[in-house]
């Protein structure tokens, strides 16, 4: 009963706030801003319900893995986030990114396979990329970047499983199959 209630809260209440904007990134078959940089691994946590309320991202879904790879050049950040079940959540060393796009997992010389992906570029995104990074370290870092950061971010979505598609962007059962529960809950009374 507790479950359904959180799950109609999360539907009712992400309707109504916008989106994370993509707005700011590009999509694109480049993203100079971390390609050719050896990007180290700092964390892999899940996307949790409360991020998803404060960002509302589209892309992903509530308890989808993530994890966070860093390069730090000169008082420059490189970061590239990855959302989603993928070969990238298997690598637990570095990650490079070549002229196309192609992910290459530690000195791994094959890429890794990603159909369906996406890749934005950014600049503007720090704050959303210093809550994940918040919860998914531990002992947890408050402001990975500091205040006076200078870098670029790049938040890459594998593609979402079968499971999370057949819900909504929340990665909760759609309101097609929540109607039928709430007619059984409030007949029950």
């Amino acid at each position: 009963m507790h479950r359904l209630g959180i799950s109609l809260f999360l539907a009712v209440a992400t309707t109504c706030r916008p989106s994370v904007s993509l707005e700011d990134g590009w999509n694109e078959l480049s993203c100079p801003l971390i390609q050719e940089a050896r990007l180290e691994l700092l964390c892999g946590g899940v996307y949790t319900a409360d991020l998803f309320l404060k960002y509302k991202d589209a892309l992903t879904t509530v308890d989808a893995p993530y994890k966070v790879f860093y390069h730090l050049q000169n008082g420059f950040y490189f970061l590239l986030v990855s959302f989603n079940e993928s070969p990238v959540q298997s690598c637990e060393s570095t990650i490079q990114l070549n002229d196309g796009l192609d992910f290459f997992c530690g000195d791994g010389e094959s890429p890794l396979r990603l159909p369906d992906s996406q890749v934005f570029c950014h600049r503007n995104i720090m704050s959303y990329v210093d809550d994940l990074i918040y919860e998914c370290t531990k002992p947890r870092i408050t402001h990975f970047l500091g205040a006076e950061w200078e870098g670029a971010a790049a938040v890459h979505y594998a593609a979402k499983s079968k499971k999370h598609k057949l819900g909504s962007a929340a990665g909760m059962p759609g309101l097609e199959a929540l109607l039928p529960c709430l007619a059984c809950v409030l007949l029950q009374k």
